[in-house]
């Protein structure tokens, strides 16, 4: 993978925020294709103020040249090389892209949730993908009014629409925004540096359904919006489809294992939606009762932990099904070691963990 960098402004304290911009084109000759990448190296570098900007190359020239399977390894590997050796701040990673890359920023972004603080989608078509990884990762939509092809506003505005079921079931998940912008075709403004207000339907849903376009000015700088959050690696819910799942880890080069899975502070190990007989796993913690719920779990499932998140000193209850059990945590330096070498970022570094696994009819809950 091909990548511009470049680095703007002092380092803040604890870090400088990386924004990781997608170019479009995709399917067409590789002139054109490198033609928006050079492009992408300047759109929204005049709005950040400090930062690291990277603009990887797509590793193919078509439609789907940012998502191939081997895409997932070489991101997480360009986070991890950030964090280490440009001082990049972990918790503050936004990923961003236009039109293909806008396509690419829907698949990302839900296989990858637990790296980013916030994305911002422009000008893509979301090809069915499931969003239910976006529980903690704020999202922000843009399309433009005329952009028909391939459906891409009114898939937009649907896009909106199952956002809003999923927050509604979950409170104070799912946080999004949606910017169908007025009389837009497939170019609009999302990188104004000075934040020059867009003209936006008030509600994607009544615009969709019945032609309402009452509007409102925002700013839709892509930029100003990523810069309002930061991401929660220990969020207190975690929802994961196992189904939107893609291989971030590829092969160890040193051992020639492959990592486990992990994503937020649940661990999967080596097994997939159908070794565990389950589709989406959702796990509640709750660090006032010092008890983690497993609302959803299949037959195996380790929780890694740390003290920010619970007393370790104290039992840990865990709850799943009909069975309540306490847990006592033993912190482990090579539980340390381990979780820091998986993903490489010191905000996912956990101090013990506790295994459930399911045998027979039993569960058997454990803290090694």
């Amino acid at each position: 993978m091909q990548y511009y960098a470049t680095t703007i402004g002092e380092k803040p304290e604890g870090g400088y925020p990386l924004y990781i911009a997608l170019h479009g084109g995709g399917g067409v000759p590789v002139d054109d294709n490198q033609q928006a990448w050079e492009r992408m190296q300047k759109q929204y570098l005049g709005s950040i103020r400090h930062g690291v900007y990277v603009v990887p190359r797509g590793i193919t020239d078509t439609w789907d040249m940012h998502f191939q399977p081997k895409s997932y390894v070489f991101y997480d590997r360009l986070i991890e090389n950030m964090i280490l050796y440009e001082d990049v701040n972990p918790d503050k990673v936004y990923l961003l892209g236009y039109s293909a890359g806008g396509d690419a920023v829907y698949q990302i972004s839900p296989r990858m949730a637990d790296r980013f603080a916030a994305v911002n989608m422009s000008a893509g078509h979301h090809n069915d993908i499931k969003f239910e990884n976006l529980s903690n990762l704020p999202i922000a939509l843009q399309a433009g009014e005329k952009d028909t092809d391939y459906d891409r506003n009114a898939d937009t505005a649907r896009a909106d629409a199952k956002l809003d079921e999923l927050a509604t079931q979950y409170s104070g998940c799912y946080i999004h925004t949606t910017w169908i912008h007025a009389d837009g075709g497939h170019r609009f403004i999302d990188n104004d540096p000075k934040g020059n207000r867009q003209s936006v339907f008030n509600d994607p849903h009544k615009w969709l359904s019945a032609g309402n376009r009452e509007t409102s000015l925002c700013n839709t700088n892509a930029i100003c919006w990523l810069d309002q959050y930061e991401r929660n690696p220990r969020p207190q819910r975690v929802i994961w489809d196992l189904t939107t799942r893609a291989d971030r880890y590829g092969q160890d080069l040193w051992n020639g294992k492959r990592h486990g899975e992990q994503y937020y502070w649940l661990d999967i190990s080596d097994n997939s939606a159908e070794t565990l007989g389950v589709d989406t796993i959702v796990v509640v913690l709750e660090k006032r009762s010092n008890m983690i719920t497993l609302e959803k779990c299949g037959k195996y499932l380790r929780l890694l932990l740390d003290r920010q998140m619970l007393d370790l000193d104290r039992p840990v209850t865990i709850s799943i099904g009909d069975e309540i059990k306490p847990v006592l945590v033993i912190p482990s330096r090579t539980i340390q070691q381990e979780t820091v070498e998986q993903r490489g970022d010191p905000r996912y570094i956990f101090d013990g963990s506790i295994t459930v696994q399911q045998t027979g009819d039993e569960w058997k809950i454990s803290s090694p």
